[in-house]
């Protein structure tokens, strides 16, 4: 496969929200030319509802594959779920949507054209639009600039593609992080001078609830790590923005 773009769902009990999901890249104006799904063991129904949805993909000429994830010893399950789809993806740009999240029907169509239009282009983003718990309020997700990474993560992950060969240079997510491997991996494409582009328009829709909301304590102490880690060791930035997070309770 020498063009187009590859498609990586990673879920886990995921059978309320994957419908939508799956609806929702059959709706793209260009669809994907392979869409891999890589299943964490759920054990809702899951894996069966996939398989429903075989046919449906197949009749629209989309190779659509699922798989069990298999579990690398001292890799944490989201970054190893999304690496081993990675191994095995062959179009020109990658896209990454999660079971509970969904896509406006230009997007990939859209996006295709930006990475064929400037073929030194290694990353684009576009704004998300975040969905929580029901009584909250909904906001929006708009990318800004990668100066900010010492403070936060300045790009959404959900709304952020990727030319394949940028994998190739930077590597695939780092196994020890749980949840701020996204973060990890922006740093990398940063220092490695990846060359990047935002659009301004919602595409990208992501509910709100997973483990990154649910495990704070455990992302401020990922995140200060690997603003450290990457960042100058004299830069008060990460500290700072750790004590922000854990005084407002992020």
């Amino acid at each position: 496969m020498n063009g187009g773009i590859s498609l990586i769902t990673i879920c886990w009990n995921a059978a309320k929200t994957l419908p939508r999901t799956l609806a929702s890249v059959l709706a793209q104006d260009t669809l994907p030319a392979e869409y891999l799904l890589v299943d964490g063991g759920s054990q809702d129904g899951t894996w069966e509802l996939l398989g429903q949805w075989i046919p449906r993909f197949q009749e629209a000429g989309v190779e659509f594959r699922r798989e069990r994830q298999v579990r690398q010893p001292g890799e944490a399950g989201i970054p190893g779920a999304w690496n081993q789809g990675l191994r095995q993806v062959r179009g020109e740009v990658v896209a990454l949507l999660n079971g509970d999240d969904w896509y406006e029907p230009w997007v990939l169509g859209r996006v295709l054209e930006a990475f064929r239009q400037d073929p030194a282009l290694g990353a684009l983003s576009l704004p998300v639009r975040m969905h929580p718990p029901e009584g909250r309020r909904e906001w929006t997700f708009h990318p800004s600039s990668l100066a900010q990474l010492p403070w936060r993560m300045p790009v959404p992950h959900p709304g952020t593609f990727f030319r394949r060969s940028t994998y190739e240079k930077v590597g695939f997510y780092d196994g020890r992080y749980r949840i701020a491997a996204d973060y990890d991996f922006i740093w990398r494409c940063c220092q490695a001078g990846i060359s990047w582009r935002t659009l301004e328009t919602v595409g990208v829709h992501m509910q709100l609830g997973g483990l990154a909301n649910a495990s704070r304590a455990l992302a401020r102490r990922e995140t200060y790590r690997i603003a450290r880690r990457h960042g100058a060791f004299w830069d008060p930035r990460p500290a700072l923005a750790w004590l922000l997070r854990a005084m407002s309770g992020r």
